[in-house]
């Protein structure tokens, strides 16, 4: 089945024919602006397991919750043109700073139901955005850096009762966000694992792998992938890759629990009709 994109809205969507659910994928701050190209591979793999894709174009800007909002106005007029039935479930799949936008939604409350996976999440501030610390410090004093701040994204994902229909999925030798056994002082990664766990108990889905930061970047090339990590090598077979393996069995994992969660929804309702014999 050939992956084919079309333009909808702001975005670059592959129609499943009979798709299994819709992922809404955003990119990090520099591959992230052409999906389609950068994150070849890994949005083929989700398409080829009966996803139908909407590849957000990354969109560079200091007002993130902004950005995050624009993100459910392309959700909402690319379903309506896809003329999908609410039944057909909606996942988000985010990497590096896409993770960032992904997070807000959840813990702003504006998204319910609609699982998520975040890979390799970077929350990023207006020093890891500007190359000059005196110029980002400057942007700050005048309230003219990122907002929310990394501390304020911090404080609102730990004060949200969300976040029981998230994944994490994370590489070992990941020199920017860092990996789950670092200090949550200094890795992004480590932060937000802990919160999963504190939020979803044991049964909390936080994975790690071997690879980089860019582990999820590879471009097609007929049966051989472009890796730019080059820990195996420049061009890689899909069998020597694990990072679309792990993203699929996550996303089946948070559908089963969205069909339980929605089960349970759906019986309390049911009860609650019913008039006490």
């Amino acid at each position: 089945m050939n992956l084919i994109f079309k333009p909808i809205s702001h975005s670059w969507v592959a129609k499943h024919p009979h798709p299994i659910g819709v992922v809404e994928f955003l990119g990090g701050a520099l591959y992230g602006s052409s999906p389609t190209i950068g994150y070849s591979h890994f949005l083929s793999s989700l398409f080829e397991a009966g996803y139908t894709v909407i590849a957000v174009p990354f969109s560079f800007g200091f007002n993130h919750e902004a950005i995050a909002q624009s993100l459910l106005v392309e959700r909402d007029v690319i379903r309506q043109e896809l003329n999908y039935p609410d039944s057909l479930p909606h996942f988000w799949i985010g990497h590096s700073l896409g993770c960032k936008y992904i997070m807000l939604l959840e813990a702003l409350d504006v998204i319910f139901d609609q699982p998520s996976l975040l890979i390799t999440p970077c929350i990023s501030d207006t020093k890891d955005a500007l190359p000059s610390p005196s110029l980002a410090r400057w942007f700050d004093r005048h309230q003219l850096g990122v907002r929310p701040t990394k501390q304020a994204t911090q404080e609102l994902v730990h004060n949200s009762d969300l976040f029981n229909l998230t994944a994490l999925l994370s590489c070992r030798d990941d020199a920017i966000a860092g990996n789950q056994q670092q200090l949550p002082e200094t890795s992004d990664v480590a932060w937000f694992a802990q919160q999963l766990i504190q939020k979803q108990g044991d049964n909390s889905l936080c994975r790690e792998i071997a690879g980089g930061h860019r582990e999820v970047l590879a471009v097609r090339l007929g049966r051989y992938m472009v890796d730019w990590q080059l820990n195996n090598g420049l061009l890689q077979t899909a069998r020597q890759r694990s990072v679309e393996q792990q993203a699929l069995h996550l996303l089946q994992q948070l559908g089963q629990r969205l069909n339980a969660a929605s089960a349970v929804s759906n019986l309390s309702k049911v009860t609650a009709i019913v008039p006490a014999l």
